[in-house]
């Protein structure tokens, strides 16, 4: 068919589908939604699965997501624990960084530890120790998965980082590692634990948790006998953007691969 031909030809099947009623869409193949991907510029391929999981704690039904390499793991494992802002809306910001650590071998969780206790001011004390035991309950559910016990570390953001301080620091814990993003606290005394390696990461200002305060920390920690190394990020404020969270999750794997090899913080 010549060009004026085929011109002629498609006009007229033009002028036929106006005339039906109907109209001639092009049609472009649907792209499958990236799943898992958080957009990190040294993102590896999805092998990872996530699952809805419960666990007991002090009697209480505990809600997680469960994240498991589909390649070999690692022998490392994570308990991240979410912010102020709760499970539902924290299980959404750190899904695809949860699924990158679980592509690289990590077995992480990431438990829903208000169901343990709801936010009560007026009970701070109990409140906390909820927390903190749903915190190292998580941590035990790594480890009857595989994950040797000095290979879970606890990580924690804003809310979440004073709650794993509090897991890491107290009596019995058998934490080695933690990292703690936007956090803040004290320390009373030495540490049950000989062997605790942090690492606090902190953005240049932060209207929620004032850098100073985890500077505070961070000498608060070293007085107590743990290695601790502080890290500051690119960013003011205290809701971060994407790429600050790959930055802090990149930091998170260095220091926990470093500690294992044996060149974490001194």
């Amino acid at each position: 068919m010549s060009p004026p031909a085929r011109f002629a030809f498609m006009t007229l099947i033009g002028l036929v589908a106006m005339l039906a009623g109907g109209a001639v869409v092009a049609q472009t193949p649907r792209v499958p939604p990236r799943v898992g991907v958080p957009g990190c510029a040294d993102d590896v391929p999805v092998r990872a699965s996530r699952e809805p999981v419960t666990f007991e704690s002090r009697g209480r039904l505990i809600r997680a997501h469960l994240y498991t390499p589909r390649g070999e793991a690692n022998g490392l494992g994570v308990v991240l624990l979410h912010g102020g802002t709760g499970f539902e809306r924290n299980s959404i910001l750190f899904d695809a960084h949860a699924i990158q650590l679980a592509s690289r071998g990590y077995r992480v969780i990431l438990p829903a530890y208000f169901d343990a206790a709801e936010p009560d001011r007026s009970r701070p004390t109990v409140t906390g120790r909820a927390w903190r035991q749903a915190a190292l309950d998580a941590a035990g559910q790594l480890t009857s998965r595989g994950v040797p016990a000095e290979g879970v570390a606890l990580w924690g953001y804003s809310r979440g980082a004073g709650v794993g301080l509090d897991a890491s620091t107290v009596e019995g814990s058998g934490v080695r590692r933690a990292v703690l993003v936007a956090g803040a606290g004290s320390v009373d005394g030495t540490l049950a634990g000989p062997d605790l390696s942090v690492l606090l990461l902190h953005a240049r200002r932060d209207e929620a948790v004032p850098v100073r305060a985890t500077l505070r920390l961070a000498g608060d920690l070293r007085d107590a006998g743990a290695a601790v190394e502080v890290g500051e990020l690119a960013f003011s404020g205290h809701q971060y953007d994407l790429a600050t969270w790959c930055d802090v999750f990149a930091r998170t794997r260095r220091f926990l691969e470093g500690a294992e090899t044996g060149d974490g913080p001194a």
